[in-house]
């Protein structure tokens, strides 16, 4: 690390390097203009008000933050009046403990305004400009035309002030990096950028139109850098510096004093895969990447490496040594042959298309350009609890498994209608705003006049999150275990023990916990139930879309939120030997030691239980394991080879931690002395002592695998 960016990281750290949005008085005859006239308007001069951060040790400037009294960006949603309304009546506040509303996530199109430039962007809008003759398309393309135009007046207010800058700078260097940013901010991002520099700081400046994912970095950026590389215009030591900074310069994006600064879960993006023509992506410059992140003290940005059967082993191990020396968590992975069988074979994306993938926020998966369809959280173990509590007659009347679990797929189908059904609600709701800024770098919005919360892309994809998969299918172990299989517990005794919560039925709860074949075992019961299951997911969503004719695909992680503590409290006792009101489970793990046959055996459960791939949307599977099989170099040997034969298995995610877990339980006595202890949860990582409670509990309660 060069002292130059040693500087910044102290800066960033501090939060010296955020940039606090500016007050902008509007004038009040605004109100008489056309809505989309006025947003636009007032967004633009908040823009041209604002002042980039610059130091003499930069050689990025540009980001700003926008604030509600406009119009902003899709990400952060201010300004929004119809989403912010949405917030205040849905976010974290559960319908009938069935659904919930929650946030979404999006990537711009880095690889399209990195081809053609803010110009080339402003010319397709007037190219559309002639085709169309609604008055409101052709108010929203000349106010997408305006806001372009204004990016690219904010970068040469910013070249001004870099100039100013390297003015009063006396350091040499500082003073040419300066003097070259102020000239290249005069070409970028009007200009399709010419060099692998430019290119990471026509990046870095449209962040500002969506504060959220950088996509697929190294797909966007290889050209540049090779190109460079190959004419001696940078070295790799070079390259190293100016994405060290593009990462420093993401983690400044979110305040200090935001609770996030220190969550992985921000700017999330991944690195290779597949390419269009079939080929691993996986090159100089992905190896560089990573490097260069893990080398840095900081929180963000989070990356998730993509495996394909054509990654090599060594390739495979090196991320995963990456991944083990980085001690903020910021790596994980997942493969991408299962999820291009879900993108190609559910949702009929070609190839060339479905390989534009990326994750965004907690694990959510995005394309290009777009935005993530739906993030809603719903309480899948309410199907159970509606049987056991609603329908107990028709329950002990089932003579078999399968007359009852017909009559689960009922209920399911049932409940996830009215799930589908709220979250066109929240879409429905969501498209009455207009957004101007984000739009601007998104799939369809210029092509079809329409801003991106109207549903402009063509490839996206809705993934409602499950939450409480594993409870449902160890609940439903335990019933075809004992109730039907081992005909050792009748099926009133069983519907008695759970409205009784379990009270008076004390010696069943410990037998179901003692013996019950739940789910992780790699046992053909548990196997067997956990696929019928997806197989049942996989009839109801195959066919379903959302109301702007984006897939469904399976969910089941739980976000920065307690929507497992929220759901949970109200949910009443269910077969898996869970009382009222405990938590519930979110993605597809297990805990508490149920998964007793070792880390092998839990992995190939996983692997196996979605053949139908309908659990690609966004999901997460959280593994800890013994610090030994990670820091000891032969067991780490194992470990590599271990989880490369769960992705050919058919393992769609993981994510890492090795902390024990008596550290875990003695940091919640006295958090003070393990302030350091950094865990992964559910798609992102952050400080143990920082997480809520029932976050923790859920982190200890995993088990802790020793293979």
């Amino acid at each position: 690390m060069t002292d130059r960016i040693r500087k910044l990281v102290e800066l960033t750290k501090a939060g010296n390097m955020y940039n606090y949005p500016r007050d902008v008085e509007f004038d009040r005859e605004d109100l008489f203009l056309l809505r989309q006239d006025r947003e636009s308007k007032r967004l633009c001069e908040f823009i041209l008000a604002q002042e980039p951060v610059i130091t003499e040790y930069q050689t990025m400037t540009g980001f700003f933050n926008c604030s509600s009294v406009v119009v902003g960006d899709a990400f952060r949603r201010m300004g929004h009046e119809h989403f912010e309304k949405l917030l205040k009546d849905f976010y974290l506040k559960p319908i009938d403990n069935l659904s919930t509303f929650e946030w979404q996530h999006a990537t711009a199109d880095y690889d399209k305004v990195l081809r053609v430039g803010i110009k080339g962007i402003v010319a397709e809008i007037d190219a559309a400009l002639d085709k169309f003759v609604d008055d409101e398309q052709i108010e929203f393309l000349k106010a997408l035309k305006r806001v372009a135009e204004t990016l690219i007046m904010w970068a040469r207010k910013c070249s001004q002030r870099a100039s100013e800058a390297a003015s009063k700078t006396e350091n040499p260097e500082y003073k040419r990096n300066l003097i070259e940013l102020s000239e290249s901010l005069k070409r970028v991002p009007e200009n399709p950028p010419a060099t692998f520099y430019e290119a990471v700081l026509t990046i870095y400046i449209c962040f500002s139109a969506d504060p959220d994912s950088v996509g697929m970095l190294d797909r966007y950026l290889s050209p540049f850098y090779f190109k460079d590389l190959s004419a001696g215009a940078i070295t790799r030591e070079n390259a190293i510096e100016y994405l060290q900074e593009l990462f420093l310069m993401l983690q400044s994006c979110t305040d200090k004093n935001s609770k996030n600064f220190t969550r992985g879960g921000e700017s999330h993006f991944c690195i290779r895969g597949y390419l269009p023509d079939g080929e691993d992506g996986f090159n100089d410059l992905s190896r560089l990447i990573v490097e260069s992140l893990i080398e840095l003290p900081t929180y963000i940005p989070q990356i998730t490496v993509r495996w394909t059967s054509k990654t090599s082993r060594e390739t495979f191990r090196f991320c995963m040594d990456c991944e083990r020396k980085d001690t903020f968590g910021r790596i994980a992975f997942q493969n991408d042959e299962k999820r291009l069988k879900c993108f190609t074979g559910i949702c009929g994306f070609p190839f060339e298309k479905a390989v534009g993938y990326t994750t965004v926020g907690c694990n959510e998966p995005a394309f290009v350009g777009a935005v993530t369809g739906s993030n809603s959280k719903i309480n899948f173990l309410k199907s159970v609890e509606t049987l056991f509590f609603k329908m107990s007659d028709e329950v002990i009347s089932a003579g078999s498994f399968d007359e009852f679990y017909a009559l689960f797929t009922n209920v399911m189908s049932a409940d996830m209608d009215r799930a589908c059904a709220y979250d066109d609600k929240f879409n429905i709701e969501r498209s009455k705003d207009i957004n101007y800024l984000s739009s601007l770098l998104f799939q369809g919005c210029v092509e079809k006049a329409r801003s991106l919360t109207q549903g402009s892309a063509d490839y996206v994809i809705a993934s409602p999150m499950l939450l409480g998969i594993t409870n449902v299918i160890d609940s439903l172990i335990v019933v075809k275990q004992f109730v039907y299989d081992e005909k050792s517990v009748p099926m009133r005794t069983l519907v008695s023990a759970l409205q009784s919560d379990w009270q008076g039925y004390e010696d069943l709860r410990r037998t179901i916990l003692r013996r019950g074949d739940f789910f992780g075992n790699d046992t053909d019961l548990s196997n067997s139930v956990a696929q019928r299951v997806y197989r049942s997911l996989y009839e109801y969503y195959k066919d379903k879309k959302n109301i702007f004719g984006y897939h469904f695909l399976v969910g089941d992680l739980l976000g920065y939120n307690e929507h497992h503590k929220w759901f949970g409290s109200k949910t009443k006792a269910t077969p898996d030997g869970r009382a009222a009101g405990d938590i519930i489970k979110f993605g597809l793990g297990q805990s508490e030691g149920r998964d007793r046959h070792g880390l092998t055996a839990y992995l190939n459960s996983v692997a196996k239980v979605d053949p139908f791939a309908i659990a690609c949307g966004s999901t997460v599977t959280n593994v800890s394991l013994d610090e030994k099989l990670i820091t000891d170099d032969e067991n780490f040997e194992k470990t590599v080879n271990i989880f490369e034969t769960y992705f050919r298995l058919g393992g769609v995610h993981f994510q890492l931690t090795y902390v024990k877990k008596e550290d875990l339980i003695k940091a919640r006595v006295t958090p003070e002395q393990y302030g350091n202890l950094r865990v992964r949860v559910s798609g992102f990582s952050d400080y143990f002592v920082n997480l809520p409670p029932d976050i923790q509990e859920d982190v200890i309660r995993r088990t802790e695998h020793v293979e």
